[in-house]
């Protein structure tokens, strides 16, 4: 049985993901590259981000961009 993982999960995973390009998540979704940056390099600091944008990184998590 696996479990769900929840939003903050998620947008954890996705931001850690190497794949993702952090200059187009920038670009589409007017989050600054230096925060993207900074979560890459710590992403229990997600945990101080807004709900939206944790909310659209979750989403994302399903897109991968």
């Amino acid at each position: 049985m696996t479990s769900k993982m929840n939003d903050f999960e998620k947008a954890k995973a996705f931001i850690s993901d190497r794949n993702v390009s952090l200059i187009e998540v920038h670009r589409k979704y007017k989050i600054p590259y230096q925060t993207l940056k900074n979560w890459r390099a710590n992403p229990d600091r997600l945990k101080k981000a807004s709900w939206e944008r944790v909310f659209l990184l979750a989403n994302l998590y399903h897109k991968k961009v």
